[in-house]
């Protein structure tokens, strides 16, 4: 699929290196370098409006309403002192608001901004751009068929064993 001559190729520009031998035909492995390239270009991508990829969406999905850290952290997989930090972050730019749980003074729940819902869109934006470089080598068809495919391997391993 060809792209705009005016387009930026930051990222799709710099060869790859070469998989190991042993590693070429590994898909696990291939997922993680895969993943790992992805999640790279992303943190270099929404570094332009000063956030990384792990604290680019302050209300988790639109979640209908504020979240405490806590499900936060856990809605997004990552221990609770690094949920911290990402909040911190984010309130110090003015995305986030934390106020004390009416109803357990131990949770603080988390409200995005206005601002933090403008940074959201901007993100968002950023990061379509980011998928549409990282997946550039694929037709739209194959791109469908991964993401397909993908889906099916996670809603496989999200619910346990078989």
């Amino acid at each position: 699929m060809a792209r705009a001559p005016d387009s930026p190729r930051k990222a799709s520009s710099a060869k790859a290196p070469a998989l190991p031998p042993s590693m070429r035909e590994r898909v696990p492995f291939l997922f993680y370098r895969a993943a790992e390239t992805s999640h790279s270009l992303a943190n270099t991508m929404v570094a332009e409006i000063a956030l990384s990829a792990p604290s680019w969406n302050p209300d988790d999905g639109d979640r209908g309403g504020p979240m405490t850290q806590k499900a936060l952290a856990d809605a997004r997989r990552i221990d609770r002192t690094t949920m911290v930090a990402l909040l911190d972050d984010l309130q110090e730019k003015g995305y986030v608001t934390r106020q004390r749980h009416p109803h357990d003074r131990r949770a603080f729940l988390v409200r995005p901004t206005d601002s933090g819902r403008l940074a959201k869109l901007d993100a968002v934006r950023i990061l379509d751009e980011q998928q549409h470089r990282f997946l550039e080598p694929l037709t739209i068809a194959e791109r469908r068929v991964l993401a397909g495919l993908l889906r099916r391997l996670y809603e496989g391993l999200a619910s346990g064993p078989a």
